[in-house]
């Protein structure tokens, strides 16, 4: 079988979450199969990607750039096609919501959540139409639909209106595979200024992530407590966290850290008493497997798969309610015992999941649409 495996969306450190999916899937996939052959296609932002050297992968770089969306979503339609048959793909596997509405063989498409229709205030309105308009025919017009939660699943169902058995779900892995010892904690603590305890979250850079609430939050929660709510990645635009906005005193406690090292990711968040999740939609939440898997105890919203993907290692909240998040807060940060369950629970969640997990469940997808076309 000769499969396809379309990158052409991957814009390195633009595209987030797809961007690991894409790349921990490569990479999973290389590493468990030698017999079928692959052919990523790659933008001219993402030919250089770090991806694998394995002999049964080829990279093939189209001459395009993926930050010009128009000619990516016009090279998708016209010439990915008249390349598949040229090259005798059996099928082509689309990663980042939207494919090739034609070509001469299968197509399956993975589409991670639908926030085009969910996060449509948060989203430019020519990208939300032009995204919306693609993703929901490339559902359509595919042979399968791979999606990365049963939560993100019944979204499709019922919006875009598929039957169940076209649609796939495929859990996903860690967002990356944190190293507890990877940089030396004396020097991120003077580096970082994280002496005492700490709540640690990401920032996100988007209003969906929901950092003004958990700030908000913090504050009322964490008065006569001696932590700091440590920040890591971009601020949503208009984060609360100056002097002026939060008070001298609160303001003082936040430490928005901006991009750090990945190397220093894993030791942040071990060493936190709390790990919070606030966010008002995800179609999977890898966050909460990274801190799982460096062992902190889990706050996590109530929103979209988070529940579904946390299970029972982390306690919940309502993230539309400031006084929810604050009291489940303050309830961890005074409950050693809790916290201690919950690490122990993470630990033993985070074992459901696994890139190899989902190179293989991938794997079983392309050979039965594979069969079932060839038949």
């Amino acid at each position: 079988m000769r499969v396809g495996l379309n990158l052409l969306f991957l814009i390195p450190g633009i595209v987030g979450g797809t961007e690991t999916y894409a790349i921990s899937l490569v990479k999973a996939l290389a590493a468990i199969d030698k017999e079928n052959e692959y052919l990523i296609f790659l933008n001219r932002e993402s030919v250089n990607l770090k991806l694998t050297e394995a002999r049964n992968f080829q990279r093939i770089e189209c001459r395009i750039r993926a930050l010009h969306r128009p000619a990516r979503y016009a090279w998708e339609q016209f010439a990915l096609p008249w390349q598949l048959q040229r090259l005798g793909v059996d099928l082509v596997h689309s990663l980042g919501y939207t494919g090739p509405l034609t070509s001469h063989c299968p197509r399956l498409v993975t589409i991670p959540d639908l926030n085009f229709s969910a996060l449509k205030d948060t989203m430019p309105k020519v990208r939300r139409h032009a995204l919306h308009f693609f993703s929901s025919r490339s559902a359509r017009r595919s042979t399968r639909v791979i999606t990365i939660s049963h939560f993100s699943k019944e979204e499709i169902k019922r919006v875009l209106r598929l039957p169940s058995d076209q649609v796939t779900v495929t859990h996903l892995g860690p967002g990356y595979e944190p190293n507890l010892n990877s940089s030396p904690w004396d020097a991120m603590q003077n580096q970082y200024d994280l002496y005492g305890p700490y709540v640690v979250a990401f920032g996100g850079g988007s209003s969906h992530k929901n950092i003004s609430r958990l700030i908000m939050a913090f504050t009322q929660a964490c008065k006569d407590l001696p932590h700091k709510l440590v920040l890591i990645g971009h601020l949503p635009p208009g984060t609360p966290i100056t002097a002026d906005e939060l008070g001298m005193e609160a303001s003082f406690r936040i430490h928005a850290l901006g991009y750090i090292p990945q190397a220093h990711i894993g030791p942040i968040l071990g060493h936190g008493d709390l790990f919070v999740l606030p966010s008002l939609y995800e179609g999977f939440g890898m966050p909460v497997l990274e801190a799982q898997t460096v062992g902190v105890a889990v706050a996590c919203s109530t929103a979209g798969s988070l529940p579904e993907v946390a299970g029972n290692g982390a306690i919940f909240f309502d993230p539309s309610s400031v006084d929810d998040i604050a009291q489940t807060i303050r309830k961890c940060l005074l409950d050693a015992n809790l916290r201690a369950e919950l690490r122990r629970l993470g630990t033993e969640n985070v074992k459901r999941f696994s890139w190899e997990k989902t190179a293989r469940e991938t794997l079983a997808v392309y050979q039965n649409v594979y069969s079932a076309c060839a038949s």
